[in-house]
């Protein structure tokens, strides 16, 4: 009989993962450690109190629309994104999502599911989180404008470059807003 942690497990599939640079396997690995990492770096790099959605059973299984949530109500949505920033998500193509819908089955968030973006670009170190940086972009200016009321599936690297490096000056912003 084996006896080993399921954790050494996931410990040899992800080192496997950075071996073979498989950032596809690794974003979904690291998707969920990542929200906890935004979570101590906005709480330490800026102004807001900030802390990981945890009520899965008072909302829906899909997780929709945000990750983390400030004292003040700030909704912000994270990502672990190595390369391209995509936002499509697997949700189920019903009444709510029409119009949202890609042929890939895919969905758009809605705009207003949450009030920013951040996503952990870990500059390929996935191994520590010393180069791991946070790219923070507003929801109201990623909506859609070949599709009004949602967001843009993709990020163009022109839109990307403007709020490279402003994570703090867009968090406090918004975080004043409310």
């Amino acid at each position: 009989m084996i006896l080993r942690e399921a954790r050494d497990y996931v410990r040899m599939a992800y080192d496997v993962m950075v071996q073979t640079v498989d950032t596809r396997e690794i974003g979904k690995t690291l998707a969920i450690p990542s929200e906890y990492w935004q979570r101590d770096w906005i709480n330490e790099e800026t102004s807001l109190e900030v802390q990981r959605r945890e009520d899965v059973e008072d909302c829906d299984r899909n997780q929709s629309g945000y990750d983390l949530r400030s004292a003040k109500g700030l909704r912000i949505q994270s990502k672990f994104r190595s390369s391209a920033l995509h936002l499509e998500n697997t949700r189920r193509n019903s009444q709510k999502n029409q119009g949202a819908a890609s042929s890939s089955g895919h969905v758009a968030y809605s705009l207003g599911e949450c009030d920013v973006f951040c996503f952990t670009r870990p500059n390929g170190e996935y191994n520590t989180t010393d180069t791991w940086e946070i790219l923070a972009i507003p929801a109201a200016a990623l909506e859609d404008p070949k599709n009004p009321g949602f967001i843009r599936r993709s990020i163009p690297k022109s839109l990307e470059r403007q709020w490279i490096g402003r994570a703090k000056e867009v968090l406090e912003g918004l975080e004043a807003q409310r």
